[in-house]
């Protein structure tokens, strides 16, 4: 099974689809967890925080459409 989320639920979650983002959260719920630790517990706020940065950047997010090509 492939550690990857796949492109098209990065796409989707890019263009605001709940479900999407939701699988991104999900798929990176581990990391944001680890990042949100102050003094061996996790931090509610940080965490909160670092989902909402990572929903921005997500929307934010620039694809080349299509690839450039030389």
């Amino acid at each position: 099974m492939s550690r990857l989320l796949p492109y098209e639920t990065i796409v989707k979650a890019h263009e605001g689809d709940p479900e999407a983002v939701d699988a991104v959260l999900s798929h990176y719920a581990g990391y944001i967890r680890y990042f949100s630790k102050m003094n061996g517990q996790v931090n509610a706020e940080v965490e909160d925080y670092v989902k909402e940065r990572l929903i921005a950047c997500l929307l934010k997010f620039q694809f080349d459409y299509p690839p450039d090509e030389p």
